[in-house]
């Protein structure tokens, strides 16, 4: 990579590039970061040397001799050489604060300024109960609790709210259009959390905070365009290109879950039919699962994790009606994704999320769906990697987002004054 000389390099947006590359790989050395960057050592200094004195990098206690290497490793004592001064990171330079919702259950967390997860808490509450108004109060409840209960964390209130959403969210205007965890539609939420807390406060799927999640952290992608697809309920995508993740003009883009499969195929619980989601949501599995066996007289529509691991466990203990149908999901994720990568054709698509497992059972019809449904030509790739479901990064996503927006909009207001 070139490096531009100081005099032409814009201050702001490499100020940006600084904190977000110490954000996903950690205390690096100043040699490293105009590596990575593309800025000269004399344009690393002055840059570093401002963001030092507004209290957001400092000089790291470690050092590391010879490599450092851009996560904070390096070869320690075993090469020769200068010892390189790392750079980090204040961790209570700013918070934000994360919040997921999702059925019947609403998650809270707050991150620092380096994007780790200071503390969280959770709540069981009947989300389905609420209308606008009585989220709109429920949710300004919790987080004033929250933050006064977890104040020690952070001697500032919180720069920014990013809320992770399990439905269809308009990013844009800060509204949940449509969710399984609410009866009502187009829930007005970013303006009134803003009004009372202050700070930007934004919205997104919860697919899409799983996609910002995976970008942040290089052990699990190794850069390109990528998309994540998260089997639950229903199934969502996020979808980041150049790095950043696609909303498209309208806030509401890369809803795989309800591109069709077949038009006249069952509901799906947009009200459409044929939806991959209706063939792929835990609620289907159940449905169709109830036609096959007798099952307890429980919520069909709202699945437990139980429930679905119930099915599971049938399916891999010898019934093979219900391990066809786990079967017929892969086959139709399969022929999805074929489209997927006929119109975008990411460089790796990631499958995750509570509905993946029995992605064992619905693997190889999933790639025999594949093959059937993509042109030859387009076989080279992507690469298909299962991301097993053993944390959930949507509220670390949700954090990410936020301080995403914070770095843009400090130095903004800095240019401003």
């Amino acid at each position: 990579m070139s490096r531009r000389k100081e005099a032409d390099t814009p201050r702001q947006p490499s100020q940006i590039a600084i904190l977000r590359y110490l954000r996903i790989h950690g205390p690096a050395a100043r040699i490293d970061i105009g590596t990575a960057t593309g800025l000269s050592p004399a344009t690393v200094t002055s840059l570093t040397a401002d963001l030092m004195t507004q209290g957001l990098v400092q000089e790291s206690q470690g050092t590391t001799n010879g490599n450092a290497t851009g996560n904070g490793g390096g070869n320690g004592g075993s090469t020769r050489g200068r010892p390189k001064v790392l750079l980090d990171l204040v961790p209570n330079a700013a918070c934000v604060i994360g919040v997921k919702i999702t059925i019947n259950l609403i998650e809270i967390a707050l991150g620092n300024f380096k994007g780790e997860i200071e503390c969280s808490s959770e709540h069981s509450i009947n989300t389905r109960d609420l209308d606008e108004n009585g989220l709109v109060t429920t949710l300004i409840g919790l987080i004033e609790e929250f933050i006064t209960r977890h104040k020690d964390f952070s001697a500032r209130p919180p720069v920014g709210i990013s809320l992770a959403v399990q439905g269809v969210c308009d990013s844009n205007s800060g509204e949940i259009i449509w969710s399984p965890a609410l009866r009502h539609r187009n829930i007005a939420l970013a303006k009134a959390l803003g009004e009372r807390f202050g700070g930007i406060v934004q919205m997104s799927n919860d697919a899409n905070c799983i996609a910002t999640a995976i970008s942040q952290n290089t052990n699990l992608h190794r850069g390109g365009d990528f998309a994540v697809i998260m089997l639950g309920y229903g199934i969502g995508m996020g979808l980041v290109l150049n790095g950043s993740v696609y909303n498209g003009d309208f806030g509401t883009a890369a809803e795989f879950g309800h591109t069709k499969y077949q038009p006249d195929g069952p509901l799906c619980n947009c009200g459409r039919r044929g939806c991959l989601e209706a063939y792929i949501g835990d609620y289907a599995i159940l449905r169709d699962a109830r036609g096959l066996i007798d099952l307890p007289d429980t919520n069909s529509l709202h699945p437990s994790e139980e429930q679905m691991m119930d099915l599971v466990a049938r399916a891999r203990a010898g019934d093979q009606d219900l391990a066809d149908l786990f079967r017929h999901a892969g086959k139709v994720l399969g022929y999805g994704i074929a489209n997927l990568i006929a119109l975008l054709g990411p460089k790796q698509i990631f499958i995750t999320g509570s509905g993946a497992r029995a992605y064992d059972m619905m693997e190889p019809e999933l790639m025999r769906g594949l093959e059937q449904a993509q042109v030859p030509e387009l076989r080279r790739g992507p690469e298909i990697t299962h991301l097993a479901w053993d944390k959930d990064l949507a509220l670390q996503g949700a954090i990410g987002q936020s301080l995403l927006r914070h770095d843009e909009n400090m130095f903004q207001a800095t240019t401003a004054n």
